[in-house]
């Protein structure tokens, strides 16, 4: 990576005024119109120019500014053998717990004659986690090594100057290391929001006080760097109402039933 600061002749506090006058000087020396055909002066022209319209503008200035920290860091890893090349953080997925109203479906059932010793069916739309399929769960792009966080050494969390609490670095996200290039589709997280299609199937007998508890193992948002899935949970619930109607036109069958039972 290319030290725009060395190559003007600047350090990295340089105000807009020092970095236009280097810029002058140097394009002085180094323009190809005045300097010999050496090719070597001809890159550095080129360098020069590349450099001051980087930071010259305060936007590409601080996206370089952000890269460079970063590039520093990985080179002083890779001297202090403090790089990977996964992360050695892991982290599991949440679970997901939603609540699905059951009760419109199985009026319409009822209202339909319904066999209701027959297995009930519901489908649902989630939003989930999933690993990024871009780089495989690993949030960076191939060839990256991970290398410990210049900010919190590694630990994932810094002070507060304000309170005093230990907090989670905002620099790594708290994992402790970070990668110098990211996955562009990702970027970083390892995994990426998704709306899934999910079926549900259970009977009605199973219902306990007008609720059936659901569980879909690894069905909650992914685990990143290793980490565990969550689970999906899902309470399907039917109005008492509609249960007594149910339990009315098809006593004999319903009379078993433990949320009927007084």
């Amino acid at each position: 990576m290319k030290d725009y600061y060395s190559i003007l002749g600047i350090d990295q506090n340089a105000g807009e005024s020092l970095i236009k006058s280097s810029y002058r000087k140097l394009a002085a020396i180094y323009h190809p119109d005045k300097a010999d055909k050496n090719p070597e002066n001809q890159d550095k022209f080129i360098d020069i120019n590349e450099a001051y319209k980087t930071l010259s503008n305060e936007a590409l200035r601080s996206a370089y500014d952000r890269e460079l920290k970063e590039y520093t860091a990985f080179k002083n890893a890779r001297q202090e053998n403090k790089i990977t090349p996964y992360r050695t953080r892991l982290r599991d997925g949440a679970n997901i717990n939603i609540i699905v109203d059951f009760t419109g479906d199985i009026e319409q059932m009822r209202q339909k004659n319904k066999n209701f010793k027959e297995d009930l069916e519901k489908t649902i739309d989630i939003e989930r986690y999933i690993k990024c399929p871009s780089c495989n769960g690993e949030g960076k792009e191939k060839g990256t090594l991970s290398m410990v966080c210049s900010e919190c050494r590694g630990s994932g969390k810094v002070k507060n100057k304000n309170s005093g609490i230990m907090e989670s670095c905002r620099n790594c996200g708290g994992y402790g290391d970070i990668f110098l290039y990211k996955c562009n589709v990702c970027n970083g997280m390892a995994r990426i929001k998704t709306s899934e299609r999910v079926t549900l199937n259970f009977k009605l007998n199973e219902l306990v006080d007008g609720v059936k508890n659901i569980t879909l193992e690894d069905k909650g948002d992914a685990g990143v760097f290793g980490g565990k899935n969550g689970n999906l949970n899902v309470a399907v619930k039917i109005d008492d109402n509609v249960l007594r109607k149910i339990n009315k036109t098809s006593n004999s069958f319903f009379s078993k039933f433990s949320f009927f039972k007084k």
